[in-house]
């Protein structure tokens, strides 16, 4: 395999989106977002911390109020083609959409995108 790391790119929607003012959300609503946010974090986490020297893990928030065109184009076109949020690309290829996956989820796919990587290199 080369030296080069993987890619791992995760795209998630804007949690705050619509959220907060007044009247809008409920404090078990707020709870259940902070929730969802400390599991995600506690996985991005873990994964870094497994595949430190493998792969490159990037967590990017895709805003309710900026342009689809101001993101990298293959994240536009994905945006355009409505790809459902999150989604998580490895090396530039779609491998999950409309689910943040589980930390058992990323594993099998990262480690399945490294064993084709050195399969391929052979």
């Amino acid at each position: 395999m080369s030296n080069e790391k993987l890619l791992v790119e995760i795209y998630e929607e804007d949690p705050f989106t619509g959220c907060c003012g007044p009247g809008i959300t409920s404090p078990s609503a707020l709870e259940q977002t902070r929730r969802m946010l400390d599991n995600r974090n506690k996985t991005v986490k873990a994964l870094k911390e497994e595949f430190e020297g493998i792969a490159n893990i990037d967590r990017k928030i895709i805003g309710s109020r900026r342009p689809y065109s101001t993101y990298p184009p293959p994240i536009y076109k994905l945006l355009m083609a409505r790809t459902r949020v999150p989604f998580v690309l490895i090396d530039g290829k779609l491998v999950f959409e409309g689910k943040f996956p589980s930390r058992g989820e990323f594993e099998e796919a990262i480690k399945a995108r490294l064993y084709t990587s050195s399969r391929s290199e052979k």
